[in-house]
């Protein structure tokens, strides 16, 4: 693959696709697929077996790292595994696969807005993973497997991820062979009633193929390109890298990487990983250089509140601003830290503080850094309003507006919230970006008793 001098351009057939909590756009960036594998073990090492408190846990920290969906899959492919999906083992009973699955999909579920794969080749087990609110199903074998499939993806109106499975196939020429499963594919998604639009592609790196002829395959990515369709690609922590650098399957980060952005330049829109913050960094630097993407912004002021109510509070407190200095905010402006009443009051008093400074990461990158520090410090899914050990809300983000499902920036209760308006007075000075009052205007319309100043330090 000659690396190209012009950026990335692929022409796509299909508009973007929408699906709760997430519009691909493709073309744009890439787009990350966190895999969560709730079996008893797994080839990369990471099966979570059947818990639903872990897999809850590893879909938040794979959101906070930067994943755009998270795919479950309940069957194995380690080698020895008794029901595998690698060649010539038995298939796993779909009772079995559905016994693994449901909790835990069903936990994620209630715990993620992001998009819910699943990952199975049973109709069954599709057919009851979408009714339990999944989004994506992704079939190893593209529809070519289990005859009922594709009815199920049609009727649910679900998305498709459909891969070409070399494996058992009479091998010809490597693209050729992978284009000649993706047009029976699309038949059979086409003859069922399933949109092309929403249908992606994956060549199916490790399904089939010697580790020279998976080379191949993301050398010449491109080709594929002629499909129109978006390209999944899934080289993580494989056996292929294994026998490039000799090394177990928990040392193939840095050959994933290379995989990973060698795939980007090829032009994949989704990647299929396991390592999802280093991952995103990897597709993070690719996008910029083969989707020219990118360009340095002078960095824009941004105000942060934080408030904690779990644990050593000032303590959660201190470490969260550290954190966010360590990843893309400069502060230069703190407040004292103010104990303040509980909403709702059946739990324990909040100590609250706001930060200023200034960012060169947009809206949403500063969003997923909070996410990941609230991750990192404890915080697991539970009510709304309920005890954390940490909460990191933007307050203000530059001079303009933020308004996205899940982002919008002004915080929009600002003017409602005493205990955030006390610290806020503050670190800023004078009218407040958008809603044109001070914090100090603000507060003096609000009741803050119960709001007390701690000797505490941020």
């Amino acid at each position: 693959m000659a690396y190209p001098a012009e950026p990335l351009r692929r022409t796509y057939t299909v508009p973007p696709l929408e699906l709760p909590g997430r519009t691909f756009a493709w073309g744009e960036r890439t787009f990350l697929c966190a895999i969560l594998n709730v079996t008893p073990d797994s080839f990369s090492g990471d099966g979570i077996g059947s818990d639903p408190e872990a897999a809850v846990a590893a879909a938040l920290r794979a959101e906070a790292e930067g994943a755009d969906i998270i795919d479950i899959g309940a069957e194995s492919s380690r080698p020895g595994a008794p029901e595998s999906s690698r060649p010539g083992a038995p298939e796993i009973d779909p009772r079995e696969e559905l016994r693994r699955l449901l909790p835990s999909l069903e936990a994620v579920r209630a715990a993620t807005d992001l998009p819910v794969s699943v990952d199975t080749y049973h109709a069954r087990v599709a057919d009851a993973a979408l009714a339990a609110g999944a989004d994506i199903v992704n079939d190893i074998h593209g529809l070519r497997h289990d005859p009922a499939m594709a009815a199920v993806v049609a009727g649910h109106g679900a998305a498709l991820i459909a891969m070409h499975n070399q494996r058992g196939r009479p091998h010809h020429e490597t693209m050729a062979d992978i284009a000649a499963g993706f047009r029976a594919t699309l038949a059979l998604a086409g003859a069922a009633g399933i949109p092309r639009e929403r249908v992606i592609l994956d060549p199916g790196f490790g399904f089939g193929w010697r580790p020279e002829q998976n080379l191949e395959m993301v050398r010449r990515l491109g080709e594929l390109g002629s499909f129109g369709l978006p390209l999944l690609l899934g080289p993580s922590r494989k056996s292929t890298i294994g026998f490039i650098l000799g090394l177990p399957v928990d040392q193939r980060l840095e050959g994933t990487a290379a995989l990973v952005a060698l795939g980007i330049a090829g032009g994949a829109d989704i990647v299929r990983v396991h390592d999802v913050r280093e991952m995103a960094r990897v597709a993070k630097v690719a996008d910029a250089t083969a989707r020219a993407n990118w360009r340095h912004t002078a960095p824009v002021p941004v105000v942060l509140a934080l408030g904690s109510n779990l644990g050593d509070r000032a303590a959660n407190l201190r470490a969260a601003v550290a954190m966010l200095e360590a990843r893309g905010v400069t502060v230069t402006r703190r407040s004292a830290i103010w104990e303040t009443p509980p909403v709702p009051a059946n739990q324990p008093p909040f100590l609250n503080a706001a930060v200023a400074g200034e960012t060169a990461l947009s809206p949403r990158e500063l969003l997923v850094v909070a996410k990941a520090i609230e991750a990192e410090l404890g915080r697991r899914p539970g009510p709304r309003w309920g005890p954390r050990p940490i909460d990191i809300d933007i307050l203000f983000h530059g001079s303009g507006r933020t308004d996205e499902p899940d982002l919008v920036v002004p915080h929009e209760r600002i003017a409602e919230r005493a205990f955030v308006l006390v610290p806020l007075a503050e670190v800023t000075d004078g009218p407040l970006p958008v809603l044109g009052e001070s914090a100090a205007a603000l507060l003096a319309r609000l009741d803050r008793e119960g709001i007390v100043r701690t000797e505490e330090r941020l």
